[in-house]
């Protein structure tokens, strides 16, 4: 059984290729059925789509008995939102193979867009822009810096679902170099040859094109969309066959359940050994996050009556943010004004230096303290993030404390 297997060593999690078991589909036959042309279709066997279908739908039936065996907490909301998760990540995935999959001809989607859809770690402080590249082109990337704090370009190789030795950061290009005209309008190239400013040097296994940008404010901010384009080459737009969209089909499904039992894995690895407590989090770039970013996890659990004081001295200058999710790796609602994370533009140090957070299902009213909300949740991952410093994390110190509910509501 899945849940029976030996956790692995990080730089191996994702060795994986998130095959599924097709046994299902040996029932999924084709009928032979006249055609309006007068001709008869393959009696006895389905072709390349329909088993494609067949396996989306049998992954699909399947989730339930797969759920099962992912260690989730025994409540409503965390089971109803990893459902929700099988159904985002399938989004993706049919965005990733099937609707932005060719780096012939590229264009941004957002695999975590506007508080929507998440995956694996979202910030509400970010925007995540994502394109297919291939070593076999070069690129321009356009965009403006209007309502945008601080930004990341960042080439990688290989998939998530691949194994980490396929998986490599290639490149990164942040707003330190980036150079821009009076306008804030710039321009990024990706190329093998080109030389200047505003580059990222393409290398052969490039697979994809990730922007990070960040926000002041992202209840208000609405920095202008980013474009894509491929500035060599001549390929010909080819049509759409069957063998293509079967692939593409099969590797959407995949995507959707390799990514909630790897994220639940991750997780359940930390629940007991950073329980209410922050720990170094060792990261080499291979599961596609930024570069000089470093980061601290916890994993947080609380009874109804209780809240996770969080206090540390944030280092001049740095950003950071601290963002509690669900059991899924997935930031809390925050579109509608709800305080669920915290960031070096929204709270500053008090007078000490000190930042003072408390997470809780109910409002602390503590001076000085921000609350952060874990709308209905009990307990899930938390991560702390640093960039733009070159020195030492800081210390978080964590405790837990009593609360009761305000007289006022």
């Amino acid at each position: 059984m899945e849940k029976d297997r030996p956790l692995l060593d990080r730089r191996n999690f994702f060795a994986g290729t998130g095959a599924l078991t097709l046994a299902a589909l040996g029932t999924f036959a084709a009928v032979a059925q006249p055609t309006g042309d007068g001709t008869v279709g393959l009696a006895g066997q389905a072709d390349g789509l329909d088993l494609a279908m067949g396996r989306l739908a049998d992954t699909a039936r399947r989730f339930s008995a797969e759920f099962a065996s992912l260690n989730a907490p025994g409540t409503e909301i965390d089971r109803a939102e990893g459902y929700r998760l099988f159904m985002r990540y399938l989004s993706i995935g049919i965005d990733v193979h099937i609707q932005f999959g060719d780096p012939a001809f590229p264009a941004f989607f957002q695999p975590s867009r506007d508080g929507v859809r998440k995956l694996a770690g979202d910030s509400p402080g970010q925007l995540y822009d994502k394109a297919t590249v291939s070593g076999d082109y070069d690129y321009e990337i356009t965009g403006n810096m209007r309502e945008t704090a601080l930004i990341e370009f960042t080439l990688y190789s290989g998939a998530l679902n691949t194994g980490s030795a396929q998986r490599r950061l290639i490149a990164s290009l942040t707003d330190e170099d980036l150079v821009t005209d009076r306008n804030g309008d710039f321009t990024v190239r990706l190329s093998k040859t080109a030389e200047g400013r505003n580059l990222l040097r393409m290398a052969d296994d490039a697979s994809s094109l990730l922007v990070r940008r960040y926000l002041r404010d992202p209840w208000k901010d609405r920095p202008r969309p980013l474009a894509i384009r491929r500035t060599s080459g001549n390929p010909v737009l080819q049509p759409l066959t069957a063998d293509h969209m079967s692939k593409a089909i099969e590797q959407a499904a995949d995507f959707a359940l390799w990514n909630v039992r790897t994220w639940a894995k991750w997780v359940t690895r930390d629940r007991e050994g950073k329980l209410n407590r922050f720990a170094s989090f060792d990261d080499s770039g291979d599961i596609y996050t930024p570069a000089g970013h470093r980061y601290l996890s916890a994993y947080w659990r609380l009874k109804p009556e209780e809240a996770l004081l969080i206090e540390f001295t944030p280092p001049k200058d740095a950003y950071w943010t601290i963002v509690p999710m669900n059991f899924w790796m997935e930031s809390f609602e925050w579109r509608f004004g709800n305080t669920v994370f915290a960031s070096s533009f929204q709270n500053p140090p008090g007078k000490d230096g000190r930042v003072r957070l408390a997470l809780s299902g109910i409002n602390p009213n503590l001076p000085g303290v921000r609350w952060l909300e874990t709308l209905g949740h009990s307990e899930g991952p938390m991560s702390f993030r640093l960039a733009r410093h070159k020195g030492a994390l800081p210390q978080l110190d964590c405790k837990v404390i009593p609360v009761a509910p305000s007289r006022n509501g």
